[in-house]
């Protein structure tokens, strides 16, 4: 069997990968290790943040605006609001007017720099306005009314239906073992049947998988598991998305961000994005008693009324971190015919559409538009990145 192009993993990266190539005439197939959408991967689940907020990192804003533009288009291609835009809010426990270097005044700047109408809460604005939390907690907020989430398992299903539409081939339960090479060139995969698929271009958008189906990036990768829970409040109402939007609280002290209630699935989400624990892609995603002692911890001085909601569901989603925190969107420097697209570092579904873009570019050789911080690279201990909104731990 052979193709002009085989995208390896049908996750956030591959499918919007995958669709960009077909729209410029490529013969493409797309392989997924399990059923898509993937309960393993980091691309399910019921909702993914959606934000421009990006502190001062002006590029990751820009391309976090033009996907989000990209993500309300899909909502109009796909006949489905896959994209909630209900707003994000960024809580913070001290006066973003007045303390200046933090995650939330470095991403106002930007904000008011580039023209958007957001509101800036007091304390008492945020009791007014958001019932749910907890009175006096939150010293101010800003709220923006572009953002939201998406709804990415449903994305991700819909999306692959979009680009089969579109001449995508589409094999599930096809997870793949190793590259075929010759020489120093990848012709094609090995699948872990033992099948083999034959393309002039090999692109690998594996997710976690990545730095053991390329071992040489084993040293530049780490792969974290950081909680998720789904709680059922008492009184939901209080938790509807006119009442909350998604929102951050403090998360640069906290780790804690969620979603407001999701009446399929009767829950409020609440995830945590800091340092996470190791974990190789293939373990069990359990979160430990001491995750959620935390989780309680924290709901009960923020969000009260959730102190003692049953637990629905808890998961560990998987992070595909860089060194540098940066995404890894590059040829590899001396096999031909290998793309490596990966390092989401937890920032794959908010620019999805606009990481798609980026690696069909490089797979033709061409620039993305954006900074060299994505190419095939050596990361030292010195350029060892912390992201402004993520807790360390």
């Amino acid at each position: 069997m052979t193709n002009d192009i085989i995208v390896v993993g049908a996750g956030v990266f591959g499918v919007f990968t995958a669709i960009e190539l077909a729209k410029r005439n490529y013969k493409v197939t797309l392989l997924e290790s399990g059923q898509i959408p993937n309960p393993k991967a980091a691309s399910t689940d019921i909702s993914k943040v959606v934000r421009v907020e990006y502190g001062a990192d002006h590029e990751y804003f820009k391309m976090a605006a033009a996907s989000m533009a990209q993500w309300r288009n899909w909502n109009e291609v796909l006949n489905e609001a896959v994209f909630q835009e209900i707003g994000f809010l960024m809580l913070s426990s001290s006066n973003i007017t007045k303390d200046q270097d933090t995650y939330e005044a470095h991403s106002l700047k930007i904000l008011l720099s580039e023209g958007y109408e957001v509101e800036q809460l007091n304390r008492d604005e945020l009791a007014m306005r958001f019932p749910s939390i907890a009175q006096g907690r939150y010293e101010s907020g800003i709220y923006n009314p572009q953002g939201g989430f998406v709804r990415s398992g449903t994305a991700i299903e819909l999306l692959c239906r979009y680009a089969r539409s579109r001449g995508v081939i589409i094999l599930e339960n096809t997870g793949v073992s190793t590259l075929i090479k010759e020489g120093d060139q990848v012709n094609g995969v090995e699948s872990v049947h033992g099948d083999k698929y034959f393309a002039d271009q090999i692109v690998a958008t594996t997710g976690a998988h990545t730095p053991y189906l390329i071992p040489e990036l084993q040293p530049y990768f780490t792969i974290t598991g950081h909680p998720i829970f789904w709680l059922r409040p008492e009184h939901s109402e209080t938790f509807s998305s006119n009442k909350l939007p998604v929102f951050m609280a403090d998360i640069a002290n906290t780790g804690y961000y969620g979603f407001p209630y999701n009446e399929i699935e009767g829950v409020v989400k609440i995830s945590k994005h800091a340092a996470g624990v190791a974990q190789h892609p293939d373990a069990d995603r359990i979160v430990s008693e001491a995750d959620a002692a935390d989780m309680r911890a924290f709901v009960k001085t923020s969000f009260p009324s959730l102190a003692d909601a049953p637990l629905k569901y808890t998961r560990r989603c998987l992070y595909t971190d860089t060194l540098d925190g940066h995404y890894w969107i590059d040829r590899h420097p001396t096999l031909k015919g290998l793309t490596v697209s990966s390092g989401g570092s937890g920032h794959g579904m908010k620019m999805g559409p606009e990481l798609g873009r980026m690696t069909a570019d490089v797979v033709e050789g061409r620039s993305h538009g954006y900074s060299n911080r994505y190419d095939w690279r050596h990361i030292s201990s010195d350029k060892i990145r912390k992201e402004e909104a993520r807790l360390s731990e």
